[in-house]
């Protein structure tokens, strides 16, 4: 199905002679790493790659339902020119980050996967502390996970903790692994038109992410969110002086928060530039609830459990009534797809905030704690 471009999800289709052979090669990869054990998808194709790898390196196999593909829906067993033509909707939301599949289609939303594949790498992490061991999953579902395509026989590398927390790894010697696997001619993967896949990076789109310059409530600690504080005297210089670093970046739009201290930052910004400014509310700061307004200290007093969560960097409770981080996530990234979709292979710039800002990084790096420049 994979040579026919057929979407598989949940059918439970075996490897080909090719998928033995590829499921081998990966088996003699990671023969000398050491795994503690090999965790699988029951899905026959997952489930016989990660025998191979458990029988190479000697350890122990668990299948987990976790680590299941995604379920698709309506695009199972449908070839990619069939859901372009009977389930238009689906295809453009296949192809298209951000956007969410219609309701009728019984696709498994992005978020559900992500937390079901999360709660397997945490548990592995707990059980498994220091040691390296083997996940093997399906395509679909770890694009959801890892927000990139990952092509047919291919590895990825994670760090998994402290806490629950993750990041992507590099590795010496298995990149060139699925370099080589690709060029043995198993299996040729799909084109990127067909599959809405980047696969040279030819088309993405560069994306720098600007924080506004300081303001009179930053001087004094306390939290801004949603409130709308101008940039002070040093702010407005500030905005210069990142200005000045992107002249010759050679930006080709440059988009921004409404709110006064980001909008004045991108007028400086853009106008430096040469380009016209683009206010964008997706790009707003974080309504930050009870926080706004009040110093940590102030906080600290009225609202310890909050501030600490802050600290602490995990979900703030519900006294907070603050916006939900992973909401925070979904409409910075909906202008991020639109800035991709409208320049592609260019250098934008996005003026936001410095909670958002939090908020999206923490998600690129699967949760894990953000440090910032205090200055």
């Amino acid at each position: 199905w994979n040579l026919a471009k057929r979407f598989q999800g949940r059918i439970d289709i075996p490897l080909n002679d090719a998928g033995g052979q590829q499921a081998q090669q990966i088996a003699d990869t990671l023969r000398h790493h050491n795994l503690a054990v090999v965790w699988t998808s029951p899905l026959s194709r997952a489930r016989n790659t990660a025998v191979a790898i458990a029988a190479a390196a000697g350890a122990e196999l668990e299948v987990d339902d976790r680590l299941l593909e995604r379920e698709l829906g309506v695009m199972q067993g449908y070839t990619s020119g069939e859901v372009r033509q009977f389930h238009p909707k689906c295809w453009a939301a296949w192809k298209t980050r951000g956007l969410p599949f219609p309701e009728d289609s019984n696709v498994e939303p992005g978020t559900a996967v992500v937390s079901r594949v999360e709660s397997a790498l945490f548990e592995l992490a707990a059980a498994y502390p220091g040691k390296a061991v083997a996940v093997v999953g399906h395509g679909a579902a770890l694009k959801c996970v890892l927000t990139r395509a990952v092509g047919t026989a291919s590895i990825s590398v994670l760090r998994v903790g402290p806490g629950k927390s993750w990041c992507i790894v590099g590795r010496p010697g298995l990149e060139g692994h699925l370099k080589g696997l690709r060029g043995l001619g198993f299996f040729k993967d799909a084109d990127a038109e067909e599959w809405g896949e980047d696969q040279d990076g030819a088309s993405a789109t560069t994306v720098l992410l600007c924080r506004h310059g300081e303001t009179d409530w930053n001087l004094d600690r306390k939290f801004q969110g949603t409130v709308d504080i101008p940039l002070n005297e040093l702010g407005r210089k500030q905005a210069i002086l990142i200005s000045q670093a992107l002249e010759h970046k050679n930006v080709s739009a440059v988009w921004t928060s409404p709110l006064k201290r980001a909008q004045q930052t991108g007028e400086v910004v853009a106008s430096a530039i040469g380009i016209p400014l683009q206010v964008d509310d997706r790009l707003r700061e974080r309504n930050l609830g009870v926080m706004q307004g009040r110093n940590p200290t102030e906080l600290r007093e009225q609202f310890p459990a909050v501030i600490d969560a802050w600290v602490k960097q995990i979900p703030l409770p519900p006294e907070a009534t603050a916006e939900a981080d992973h909401e925070v996530v979904s409409r910075i990234e909906s202008a991020m797809y639109d800035l991709a979709s409208a320049y592609p292979g260019k250098t934008v710039a996005l003026i936001l905030h410095g909670a958002s800002v939090r908020c999206l990084l923490k998600r690129a790096v699967g949760g894990a704690r953000i440090k910032t420049p205090k200055k």
